[in-house]
């Protein structure tokens, strides 16, 4: 016999399972829901119960053609409706030259939305790269039809340094109808600027706007009247600039910087 105020082990588990009843019961039913919807996610990950049948292609594309691109997606697309990987998707999409940004979205019940936003090149850059309109470079490979770009170069890391220095001359020349072909900017981080007719400016490291200026400013008392026999201004002086003609060399001012 247990002595008076003291339960035996089977009077302690009847009162621990009479007083956490409730609990014992919400736990297991926990237990029970979590199981069910683990199954639930792999039945419905299952690639063949919903799979993917459709692969949409949107956008304004110059550069890039549907059908590639949806066989080129094709391995990928293998998860079913629930499964696809839609991240690694806009991973690959992103990852190929020609495309700037991507959107993909499931469409119920089997389409695999695709919408793409292509690069749009605005400038050459270096040898073989290119500007978009960000200032951001980017190599595309083959590029046919894209000759008439402007031609921009400088180290790497000034690209939108470069493409604003090109917008600004640019914008200065064309009250002379001048039209910018190329700017370079070098290791010494001197400037360069050629011009359609094929005169060359030589800007310098500094004050690359006055010095600019100051060749807009005399262009119709200087070089208007010659301009078909002009080939190179140096602006690199203090006050004034020297011009090398077909024929001749002419220095205006001294003090070159």
């Amino acid at each position: 016999m247990p002595k008076p105020g003291r339960l035996t082990l089977q009077q302690a588990l009847a009162a621990f399972v009479q007083a956490h009843f409730h609990s014992l019961t919400g736990l297991l039913l926990l237990a029970l829901l979590v199981v069910s919807v683990m199954q639930g996610v792999e039945w419905l990950q299952d690639p063949y119960r919903f799979p993917l049948r459709v692969v949409e292609i949107e956008g304004e594309l110059r550069h890039l053609q549907k059908a590639p691109l949806q066989q080129s997606l094709a391995p990928h697309i293998q998860g079913g409706f629930f499964g696809v990987d839609v991240a690694g998707i806009r991973g690959v999409i992103e990852g190929l030259p020609w495309v700037y940004q991507a959107r993909v979205q499931r469409v119920w019940p089997d389409i695999l939305s695709v919408t793409i936003e292509e690069q749009q090149p605005i400038a050459r850059w270096g040898e073989a790269g290119f500007l978009n309109r960000y200032g951001e470079p980017f190599v595309p490979g083959e590029t046919p039809g894209l000759s008439g770009l402007v031609r921009l170069s400088g180290p790497a890391g000034h690209e939108q340094a470069v493409l604003e220095q090109y917008r600004s001359m640019a914008k200065t020349l064309a009250a002379l109808d001048m039209q910018v072909t190329r700017v370079a900017l070098d290791q010494r981080r001197a400037w360069h600027v050629e011009l359609a007719n094929g005169v060359s400016l030589e800007l310098g490291r500094t004050h690359t706007y006055r010095r600019l200026q100051r060749f807009v400013q005399s262009y119709r008392e200087v070089f208007a009247a010659r301009i078909d026999e002009l080939r190179r201004v140096d602006l690199r002086y203090s006050n004034g600039f020297s011009v090398d003609w077909q024929q001749a060399s002419t220095v205006t001012d001294e003090g070159k910087g």
